[in-house]
């Protein structure tokens, strides 16, 4: 993947590792879902942090015109010049600098993704009704997220002890280290705790037809085994979930409901 002329893209190899991986998972999620719809058609991304991962699908899908929504929070101030870098050099890019809920925008989309962001926005009831409203007939919006139904918040690798105030108590040292490592002020306060039934009540109160990518979780542990840095980032569960996949763990969550997944992908379709 080319990126701009920008020495300040990352601020050191570790970064570059842990976003560049990101940007690699994202993709292979997002990738099956472009090819299924025409030449010629737009997506966008919602929060699309670095921009990393648009650009990969712009030069991927050269044919469709991308459109990356990022308000810089926090975590991610470094890199506002780096989204004007990609403006000026992608033809088929361009970037709205707004939260998703304020966005006002008259183009419709064949397809809108967003990959580990709905877990830090203010208000993410809104934010999917935000994406259903700007979707043609027959799109789809794809969200995927930590499922904090399971006690375990994958930003920070801890436990969940019975809430968010009670966790911070309790690991305010280590949270304030890791936030700190990332460059990431304000990443535990911007946590929502999403779970999957919350998500599952809302398309059901308005409507929507969705479903659940249940295989999701398989996909998941078997990164932890094929990807070293999301392996080390993880490393607190790793091992116990690399040995659990192999003995059949991620099959079984194939079959089990969405909120027994750590993690989730949810696919809401915009009526033809």
């Amino acid at each position: 993947m080319r990126e701009p002329n920008s020495p300040n893209l990352f601020a050191d190899d570790k970064q570059a590792a842990r976003l560049q991986a990101e940007a690699d998972f994202g993709f292979r999620e997002v990738a099956p879902h472009v090819n299924r719809i025409p030449s010629g058609a737009s997506i966008m991304e919602v929060g699309c942090g670095t921009g990393l991962l648009l650009t990969r699908m712009a030069e991927k899908f050269g044919e469709y015109s991308f459109t990356g929504v990022e308000p810089i929070g926090p975590g991610f101030s470094q890199f506002s010049e780096t989204l004007s870098a990609f403006e000026r050099k992608y033809e088929n890019i361009r970037f709205i600098r707004e939260r998703i809920e304020d966005v006002r925008e008259d183009q419709q989309f064949d397809l809108i993704y967003s990959v580990n962001v709905f877990e830090h926005l203010n208000d993410w009831r809104k934010a999917i009704d935000k994406c259903c409203t700007m979707l043609k007939p027959g799109g789809r919006l794809v969200v995927l997220c930590p499922n904090y139904c399971v006690p375990y918040e994958s930003h920070f690798t801890l436990p969940i002890i019975i809430n968010k105030p009670l966790t911070y108590r309790l690991f305010e040292k280590s949270i304030i280290r890791t936030e700190e490592k990332l460059d990431a002020s304000g990443l535990w306060q911007s946590l929502n705790f999403i779970k999957a039934p919350q998500i599952r009540r809302h398309c059901e109160l308005k409507g929507y037809r969705f479903h659940f990518d249940k295989a999701i979780m398989k996909r998941m542990l078997d990164r932890l085994d094929e990807d070293p840095e999301f392996r080390e980032r993880q490393s607190a569960l790793a091992k116990i979930a690399i040995l659990a996949n192999r003995l059949g763990a991620g099959n079984l969550l194939r079959v089990l409901p969405a909120r027994f997944s750590a993690y989730m992908k949810v696919i809401i379709e915009a009526a033809e």
